[in-house]
């Protein structure tokens, strides 16, 4: 398995400082390509993910707060949205129960075959009067 070097991981820390590759580059003593090589790559992608994660979760207390201030104060049904759905309190899918016709004592069939028998009719009795 292969792994990050050091200057991989300073990068991600300097990454997640918000400093630009040039920035990066300067501080860890190499060309401003090889930044920019190492971002391309998939496994130091995956670390400054993994890095991002860890960096950000001690402030996810203060962002679902604010979450829940811009639902309240701002009255903003979008955010409400957003947070039931992180409750599971609220899913985009849509379960449409379908009932057995027959089970509510209703046979759709035969209505339908009434209602074109009394069309029926109603065209006989037109057909006679004229």
């Amino acid at each position: 398995m292969r792994y990050l070097n050091e200057n991989q991981y300073k990068a991600i820390g300097l990454l997640l400082e918000g400093k630009k590759n040039v920035e990066i580059a300067e501080e860890l003593g190499v060309h401003r390509n090889t930044v920019t090589n190492w971002l391309k790559e998939d496994l130091f992608q995956s670390e400054l993910r993994k890095a991002a994660t860890r960096h950000s979760q001690h402030r996810l207390g203060e962002l679902v707060e604010r979450m829940y201030s811009t639902a309240i104060n701002d009255g903003s049904a979008a955010m409400a949205k957003l947070l039931l759905q992180m409750q599971g309190m609220l899913t985009d899918k849509v379960s449409v129960e379908q009932s057995v016709k027959q089970e509510a004592g209703i046979s759709y069939d035969k209505i339908d075959d009434e209602i074109a028998a009394f069309a029926k009719r109603l065209e006989d009795e037109t057909d006679i009067e004229h």
